[in-house]
């Protein structure tokens, strides 16, 4: 059985292609992608306010040069996840209309109101991973990190420990790739000796699974008592009398690209209202 968990799971990984969006300032990246979220959350169920989405799409595909069919392999492993809930969005719509109902019973039915639901949905869901993915793919953790706690900086008068937070998140986010070869290491391991994973019922399969769980947790906190250790020996105390080595400035560039990805989100949003 092949396995190769590392190929198809992309999300966190950094792509230095040197694009004129990599060379952006963290935070425009930030702002823009939270925009363009928050657009794909109020969009109605509308083909012009979506168009318009699917139009920021392929402009942050043509100028990020992320090639497409390493954005999509990251969607693989959502696919079967997606169709489940396309499926329960279907077949669970609320008060479907009569003359659109192909098949009801009880409170199961096949309508165009629930199919058209399904679908706005999984569109919803692939625009939220793209948002997200592309961010990762095109701005290193550490810039991230640095914008994020720029951002952030007015929350220390709150006594907030921002700079924790946003270290810790970071941390979540390194570890995914370090997980995730983890795993297939595990696997690859357990199929040398036998081991097979598609075969057996349910319960058997889940015994299978936890003889991976089960040392996947153990390294994970071995790896995490490592970097205390090593924090702890760096002399970590939080935020408290950090300097910057990298100040982070805005230019023309940063304006340019807000402006465009803010005319982009509030036209998508009024589109979808006006063409419904």
């Amino acid at each position: 059985m092949a396995v190769e968990f590392s190929r198809n799971i992309t999300f966190g990984q950094y792509l230095d292609l040197r694009s004129p969006i990599h060379r952006l300032d963290p935070r425009t990246k930030i702002v823009g992608v939270a925009l363009l979220m928050l657009a794909t959350f109020l969009v109605r169920t509308s083909f012009a306010g979506f168009a318009v989405l699917l139009l920021a799409v392929a402009l942050i595909q043509l100028v990020s040069r992320i090639p497409l069919g390493y954005v999509l392999r990251g969607m693989r492993l959502l696919f079967s996840t997606m169709l489940i809930i396309f499926v329960f969005q279907v077949l669970f719509y609320p008060n479907p209309s009569p003359a659109g109902t192909f098949w009801r019973w009880g409170i199961i039915s096949i309508s165009t109101d629930g199919l058209l639901q399904g679908v706005v949905f999984l569109v919803r869901v692939v625009l939220l991973y793209y948002w997200t993915s592309t961010l990762m793919f095109v701005t290193p953790l550490m810039d991230l990190a640095d914008g994020l706690e720029v951002m952030f900086d007015p929350l220390k008068y709150l006594r907030v420990p921002v700079n924790e937070l946003v270290m810790v998140a970071v941390i979540a986010l390194k570890f995914v790739p370090l997980l995730v070869a983890e795993i297939e290491r595990l696997v690859k391991a357990q199929a040398a000796r036998g081991e097979r994973f598609n075969q057996g019922g349910l319960i058997e399969r889940a015994r299978k699974v936890g003889g991976i769980l089960i040392p996947l947790f153990v390294n994970a906190f071995n790896r995490a008592e490592v970097l205390t250790t090593a924090m702890n020996a760096r002399c970590y105390r939080g935020g408290r009398g950090r300097t910057k080595r990298r100040l982070l400035r805005f230019n023309r560039a940063d304006a340019l690209a807000l402006i465009i990805m803010l005319l982009l989100s509030v036209g998508a949003v009024v589109l979808s209202r006006l063409f419904p």
